[in-house]
């Protein structure tokens, strides 16, 4: 996929190696968002929402996703209990109500989704894709937390960006080092 010039920004790797999409809706609908997985021939749509629900998208609530993704030809899983980046444990808040990405992917509940997900995705003719609402692969729980264990796994991970281009897990930690953070 380009991105707007004529250098490619990534491309899904071979099969030998298992690799996992990730995109996040954003603004876009139930409708426009299906085709752009489509178009990158996603088979699941792997939901790692902590609380699968929309304030803008009533579609992207999980009781409306888990008929809504089967009527597309797509499979819908929800593992946000287990990859989400907003856990139960009060362990990993450092401060009241703010929740650290440090140290999630230690605990148990997280190796075992991440393990379930790399078995799933070694599975002959299927390509998932991690969903979540944020838009910008390198502002969410998927670049930030889930991305860096599956490449330590030995998988590869390709976001699908905010245009809808195909973006190494490697460029988007360098965007994500980048970022900074708009003061107002």
């Amino acid at each position: 996929m380009e991105d707007g010039g004529d250098t490619v920004v990534a491309d899904v790797p071979d099969n030998r190696t298992p690799t996992i999409l990730t995109a996040g809706y954003g603004d876009r609908g139930f409708p426009a968002f299906i085709e752009l997985l489509k178009a990158h021939g996603v088979t699941h749509f792997v939901d790692v929402r902590s609380v699968p629900q929309s304030s803008y998208w009533e579609d992207f609530r999980r009781p409306n996703l888990q008929r809504l993704v089967p009527e597309t030809g797509l499979r819908y899983v929800w593992m946000g209990d287990t990859l989400g980046g907003v856990p139960d444990s009060p362990i990993l808040c450092k401060e009241p109500g703010k929740v650290s990405l440090e140290g999630l992917d230690e605990t148990p509940e997280f190796r075992l989704g991440l393990d379930r997900l790399l078995k799933a995705a070694a599975g002959e003719d299927r390509v998932l894709c991690l969903i979540c609402g944020c838009k910008r692969p390198h502002r969410c729980h998927r670049a930030r937390l889930i991305a860096p264990a599956i490449v330590r796994a030995g998988a590869n991970v390709v976001h699908i960006d905010e245009r809808g281009e195909l973006k190494d897990q490697a460029i988007v930690a360098d965007e994500e080092r980048g970022f900074q953070p708009e003061l107002f």
